[in-house]
């Protein structure tokens, strides 16, 4: 692991790809916020896994939030999970919270945003919650390796280690897995410490519900991580005046080129539209919010070349006035309250507008 400052508050883009495909160019979604040696962990993505120990150690894990259940947000859950149980010199130092979405009561069929009068159900399998999702990892997934380790090696339960957390969405919002997926609402807490005050909000992820947006304060600044969505007035909310405002960026003609037409293509392309959120949006999402700095993530297409990442960066930048930086995998940004500095790039100020490369 490289050497990581003891003091302040970074943001570490662990992957940076969108989607479930296989990138040669970027590990799926992850991102790790440090604040003074603790580490919060953003999703799970594929492969990010290894650039996380680029960045800390199983120790300074505190928890780990999950935005939604989609496969490419939670792949390597287990693996972060189970990695950090007992290994000598590599564990964790106290027991780690999994935040993320509990089942919905019904499961979600095609319908409208709020206002919907739908009562068709969803066919298909069940959706299960982060505690059921953590429990079958643990019981099931890695049972065997479990109940070796622990008879083999003298370690305890990993339950003890890992403790999930559903999290709970008032019942004054109003939310409903089929009627009102992402009703306007007020940001709520849902993890709290010594360091960080971690608040999420319903977003627009199209059927997903619940799905979150979340924010990290601390004494040093503020940054906002949508998850994934559409342009949405509650992620609006949730990133006011937010010092760093991490976003997904979708440009949607370079990934439909990359499909065969068909009708799996078709169903997919309305997913992407309805959301996600386009680099001729995403400016203005940053702008509308106050946000000081913006730095894009969840790049799709996430294949090397596939993006026009000149034009999405000088058409956010356009829209949001602000600085706009393109995420790689392990770029790190210093958050402070006056400017955002990135250590693996180009300066960054809300004074002054990153030229595309």
């Amino acid at each position: 692991m490289t050497s990581q400052p003891s003091k302040g508050m970074y943001v570490c883009t662990l992957g940076t790809g969108g989607g479930p495909i296989v990138s040669a160019s970027r590990a799926g979604t992850s991102t790790a916020v440090r604040v003074d040696g603790a580490v919060y962990l953003f999703d799970c993505g594929m492969g990010s896994i290894r650039n996380y120990r680029d960045h800390a150690d199983w120790g300074e894990l505190r928890g780990i939030f999950l935005t939604h259940h989609h496969s490419d947000h939670i792949y390597d859950l287990g693996s972060y999970m189970v990695t950090g149980w007992e290994v000598p010199g590599e564990s964790f130092a106290r027991p780690i919270e999994v935040h993320g979405p509990d089942s919905p009561i019904r499961r979600p069929a095609m319908s409208h945003d709020c206002g919907s009068s739908s009562e068709q159900d969803f066919v298909g399998p069940a959706m299960t919650s982060t505690v059921e999702i953590v429990d079958a990892l643990l019981d099931r997934v890695f049972a065997s390796d479990i109940a070796i380790r622990m008879a083999d090696e003298g370690r305890s339960d990993p339950h003890d280690w890992i403790q999930p957390r559903n999290i709970e969405i008032p019942e004054s919002a109003g939310a409903h897995p089929v009627d009102c997926r992402h009703p306007e609402m007020d940001p709520f807490i849902v993890y709290e410490d010594e360091l960080v005050s971690i608040s999420a909000i319903l977003v627009d992820h199209r059927l997903c519900f619940p799905a979150f947006g979340f924010r990290i304060d601390s004494e040093y600044g503020s940054v906002v991580i949508s998850g994934d969505t559409a342009v949405s007035r509650n992620l609006e909310r949730l990133a006011s005046d937010v010092d760093l405002l991490v976003h997904e960026v979708m440009d949607l003609p370079g990934i439909l080129r990359t499909f065969p037409d068909g009708p799996t293509r078709d169903g997919i392309e309305a997913h992407l539209r309805e959301s996600h959120t386009s680099y001729t949006e995403v400016g203005k999402v940053a702008r509308r919010a106050n946000a000081k700095s913006l730095v894009l993530n969840h790049v799709v297409p996430n294949t090397p070349g596939a993006a026009d990442l000149t034009t999405m960066r000088s058409t956010a930048a356009c829209d949001f006035g602000g600085q706009v930086v393109i995420a790689e995998d392990n770029d790190v940004f210093e958050v402070r309250t006056d400017s955002m500095t990135s250590l693996t790039g180009p300066s960054i100020s809300s004074e002054q507008v990153v030229q595309p490369v």
